[in-house]
């Protein structure tokens, strides 16, 4: 397969109507199709037009109607060619280049200035940005403008068209406006209702069982069922029958923006004021609203292993990050966590006295050294993915992009299929996608690839997938803790680095951290599988510096730590 490139060399303006002018490289395109598509491949917008003469192209794009008849809608868009295969397009040195600018003297100075600091991408980002184009009401407002900046993304590493469109609230009229109104004020009124009924109930639990210590109590708002830490956690109680000792409970949601059933309404608080031990795997908003009992236990089993992106109060002054005088997680009175290296950092996660972070090890890890698991596990899901047996087995396993799970998205086009493909072919390997649940947008590849790549996403388990894994390739995921215990190969695919350090950041340097590779773009990722590249060298100083211990007791540990030293 030749390498092939759609390389953009000017952009150029005709009243709302752009022109992307340029040239393919190195092989012929029969029939290409020209469109704009956003990171999350939700939009696509065809071209209004192409010309295409020997190796150089011409596509127009219409502002005004390219959306079905409708404006191009605010988003960040991709310049897509789709021929046999797919091609994002590419800035020429020739585009980037400011010399080809008429600047004015205070321009000239900017990008001196610009030049000085050494930052490549802001320098051709200031270049780019004299190829866009603003349009304002009636040529002066201030409040209503349509902008159009073309620009190299450091989100994704890519050549991009922003599209911004700035316009005052639309005004409702008097009906609208009044029915708004009411709705807002019930809604209101109907939360200050029923949260005045749960610390009600909450706080007649608690005052009337005072001096019960018999009741434990799991609860998630991000779990339905007994699962992760909190299934190891019961499955040690049982064994070592706390369940004759203790009236177990359980009390779960799906997900966060659920709703309780009405039963559950009533029951949630009176437990939670009755329970002397409090189990949580997550954030968990309910409990920091209200006063616990002075020997309550609030106990946090973090559902990540380790220490790896920041959260909570390491947030602070970041995008979704709490602020100081927020109560949320204060009140856990233990965390248990893999290693000592992680009591400084969830301890200034969750705003908690180091002293209450206790290394027992994390629960679910305990499957690892269970050899009987192990093969029963193996045995499933080789029934389930019978074409796995007798292949090399990659993961790709990343996590997602985008603000939350109302935003999340993969951008599946930094995945060359087709060289993926052929990798797959040659060393009689085969590709599971276990993508972040999160992630809105659905992975698509061509029918004739199927027999190399999988997709597992629904599959809940990823910690089972790791038993029949050979090799995986992840980015910042916290996954990479469990898998480095079977001390097998892993490849980062890094695109996004930098973007990803300034908006999340990590508790350690990301280059020294992690315990294998780093690759930056596609092509290193397929030359370090052909050449078994992955600097596995790292990944014993890895599990010796995150986990305390490796012998599948974690769940005895914490157990113990938590009810026998009650006694």
């Amino acid at each position: 397969m030749k390498e092939r490139k759609v390389v953009i060399e000017n952009i150029r303006w005709e009243r709302v109507q752009f022109f992307i002018e340029g040239r393919f490289l190195d092989g012929d395109f029969s029939s290409p199709e020209f469109y704009l598509r956003n990171l999350d491949e939700s939009k696509v917008m065809t071209a209004n037009e192409v010309n295409i003469e020997g190796d150089k192209f011409s596509a127009r794009f219409s502002l005004s109607n390219i959306n079905n008849g409708n404006y191009l809608p605010e988003d960040d868009y991709l310049i897509v060619v789709e021929d046999e295969y797919t091609y994002i397009a590419q800035t020429s040195e020739t585009l980037l280049d400011a010399s080809k600018l008429e600047l004015t003297n205070d321009e000239q100075e900017t990008l001196n200035e610009i030049i000085e600091l050494g930052d490549e991408n802001t320098i051709h980002n200031f270049v780019l940005s004299y190829y866009g184009k603003e349009f304002k009401r009636s040529g002066t407002s201030k409040s209503t403008v349509y902008t159009v900046t073309p620009m190299l993304s450091t989100e994704v590493n890519e050549f991009l068209l922003s599209i911004s469109f700035k316009q005052p609230k639309e005004k409702l009229d008097f009906y609208e406006a009044t029915m708004k109104s009411i709705r807002r004020n019930y809604n209101k009124t109907s939360f200050s209702i029923r949260d005045f009924i749960f610390h009600l109930i909450f706080n007649w639990s608690k005052y009337r069982n005072k001096n019960n210590t018999k009741d434990v109590l799991f609860t998630s708002d991000s779990r339905a069922e007994m699962s992760g830490n909190f299934e190891y956690i019961f499955r040690e109680m049982i064994r070592q029958d706390k369940d004759k000792e203790y009236n177990i409970h359980q009390q779960f949601k799906r997900h966060i923006t659920d709703r309780r059933n009405f039963f559950d309404k009533f029951k949630f608080p009176y437990l939670l004021g009755k329970s002397k031990y409090i189990f949580v795997d997550d954030f968990h908003p309910m409990i920091y609203r209200v006063n616990f009992r002075k020997d309550q236990e609030i106990i946090q089993v973090w559902h990540a292993v380790g220490t790896f992106k920041t959260f909570g109060y390491s947030r602070v002054g970041k995008s979704g990050g709490n602020f100081f005088n927020t109560r949320s997680h204060r009140n856990y009175t233990k965390v248990y966590v893999s290693a000592e290296n992680d009591i400084p950092y969830y301890a200034e996660a969750f705003g908690i006295k180091e002293s209450n972070v206790i290394p027992t090890g994390v629960p679910r890890t305990d499957i690892f050294f269970n050899d009987k698991y192990e093969k029963k596990v193996t045995k499933e899901l080789y029934s389930i993915y019978p074409q796995i047996k007798d292949k090399q087995v990659i993961l790709f396993a990343p996590t997602f992009r985008g603000n939350g799970h109302n935003s999340a998205y993969y951008p599946f086009f930094k995945i060359d299929f087709a060289k993926l493909a052929k990798y797959c072919e040659e060393s009689n390997s085969v590709v599971l996608f276990k993508m972040h649940p999160f992630v809105r947008n659905k992975l698509k590849f061509p029918k004739k690839y199927n027999k190399y790549f999988i997709d597992i996403s629904s599959y809940r388990e990823v910690n089972n997938i790791l038993f029949i894994t050979d090799i995986l390739i992840s980015d910042y995921s916290s996954l990479v803790y469990e898998f480095s215990l079977f001390k097998k190969p892993m490849l980062f695919y890094a695109y996004d680095l930098e973007d990803y350090v300034s908006k999340r950041d990590f508790y350690e340097t990301y280059t020294d951290f992690v315990p294998g590779k780093i690759v930056q773009d596609f092509d290193e990722l397929i030359t370090s599988l052909y050449n078994k590249d992955f600097e596995e060298e790292k990944i014993t100083n890895f599990i010796n510096k995150h986990f305390k211990y490796t012998d599948g007791r974690s769940s005895e540990r914490l157990v113990n730590d938590v009810f026998n030293k009650e006694k």
